[in-house]
């Protein structure tokens, strides 16, 4: 086994970590924590630690800086109890400068069974910078502030954003040179790619032959290696029909009670309990989100139905053909994934939905401290009559609800203000909200 270690750590000496795009997350190295970067296999995790190392390499040097990729075949169903060896091969390889902190990356820490407790045994020592990863939101909760009791500061990682992958494919911009020029028409192209193929990186990066192929090998990693093995499922054709069902349902209302209807009809009998669990563990691994109706009652933002998002547009378009016909849900999709970034800058934030009895409805709800603050419509296309009704009817009737004075309605193209007696509506691009807004 240590031979195989020796190995592992030679390897890494011979490493160059290699450059990646910028993303817009800044980690602090300044606190005494352990970091925790999760987020979505495949968004990017592993390489936003490379950024880091190259950095870090400026100030340390490489002799105290490991890093280790968990998903290495080689390292497949080591015990925890052999961990301890990969640092001695570490020091002898290395001989690391006995003045200065190590820093150790631990990608996909996850896949060890047990690893919670070496890696606090570590921190505790004083002799260790920790950085871990891993593609399961239990990482994030129940696993670290459990484990680690506290002692970690947490990071997530998503697809890019629109103006990352503007930075991806190096399109530079002027938001007001392009609002009042034919500029317009080149970022309304990049929006239109995005909206079709999301921010994966990889997929950004590759030819559009590939991005197809890319989704379905995400979907079956995340499929087998992040909800199979990890949560034991035995009922994997349930469950793949349950997934699919999600991305068809992107931005729909589901209950457990219409999801158990649907699939008993479908001669699969299931439980709700077991449609509960698979949710669960389909926002654990971050493969979809669902959002509550707005209301300061718990009990009812338990008992409504919920929303349901992908991680990424794109995902769902390629395994939901059907999800894919429809731009205004695009849209709302979209705009969901970039409130829920900057959610994660802002600790109080919360995202919702808001429906009242005779079906009027405004797609997201932004709170402080659950204290309705901003109010969201999304709408493709407004140019019919009747659409512009009904979207200003359900924003209007919010604003009253929730004494907000002004509301905002994100379009395909159309942008302007409507003044309705105290009440004022402001109606912005996608493309223009996405780059203006962070």
């Amino acid at each position: 086994m240590y031979d195989l270690f020796r190995k592992i750590v030679a390897e890494w000496k011979g490493f160059k970590a290699p450059s990646a795009i910028e993303r817009d997350i800044e980690i602090d190295f300044s606190s005494n924590s352990i970091i925790a970067i999760v987020g979505v296999r495949r968004a990017g995790k592993t390489y936003l630690m490379f950024n880091l190392i190259r950095e870090l390499i400026k100030e340390v040097g490489k002799d105290n800086i490991l890093y280790i990729d968990f998903e290495n075949p080689k390292l497949r169903g080591i015990g925890v109890e052999y961990l301890d060896e990969i640092l001695v091969a570490f020091r002898e390889i290395f001989k690391p400068k006995k003045d200065k902190k190590i820093f150790l990356f631990l990608d996909e820490i996850q896949n060890i069974d047990g690893w919670e407790k070496w890696v606090r045994a570590l921190h505790n020592s004083g002799k260790y910078k920790i950085l871990i990863s891993g593609s399961s939101a239990t990482l994030l909760s129940k696993e670290i502030a459990s484990a680690l009791r506290g002692r970690s500061i947490n990071y997530e990682v998503y697809p890019f954003s629109f103006k990352e992958f503007l930075k991806a494919k190096n399109y530079s911009y002027d938001i007001d040179i392009i609002k009042y020029t034919e500029k317009k028409g080149e970022i309304l192209n990049y929006l239109n790619e995005y909206i079709r193929f999301g921010g994966f990186p990889e997929v950004v990066l590759n030819s559009e032959s590939l991005k197809d192929k890319i989704f379905a090998s995400y979907f079956d990693a995340i499929f087998h290696r992040d909800i199979v093995e990890r949560y034991r499922v035995r009922n994997m054709n349930l469950l793949e029909n349950f997934l699919m069902y999600l991305l068809n349902n992107n931005t729909n209302y589901i209950s457990l009670g219409k999801m158990q209807k649907f699939f008993n009809t479908m001669g699969m009998k299931v439980s709700k309990k077991t449609l509960g669990e698979y949710l669960k563990y389909a926002k654990d691994v971050f493969f979809t989100y669902p959002i509550e109706i707005f209301s300061y009652k718990i009990k009812d933002r338990l008992q409504y139905p919920k929303k349901i998002y992908s991680i990424d547009v794109g995902f769902a378009n390629s395994l939901s053909p059907s999800f894919s016909k429809n731009t205004g849900r695009l849209y709302e999709n979209i705009v969901f994934l970039h409130l829920h970034r900057m959610r994660l800058k802002k600790s109080l934030m919360g995202i919702y939905y808001w429906k009242d009895r005779v079906g009027r409805e405004t797609d997201f709800v932004i709170t402080d401290s659950l204290k309705p603050i901003k109010l969201i419509q999304v709408s493709y296309d407004i140019s019919k009559p009747e659409t512009m009704k009904r979207e200003i009817k359900g924003l209007l009737k919010s604003m009253e609800e929730f004494s907000i004075n002004e509301g905002l309605i994100i379009t395909g193209f159309y942008s302007g203000e409507e003044r309705y007696g105290d009440k004022h509506i402001k109606f912005v691009p996608l493309y223009e909200w996405l780059i203006t807004n962070s």
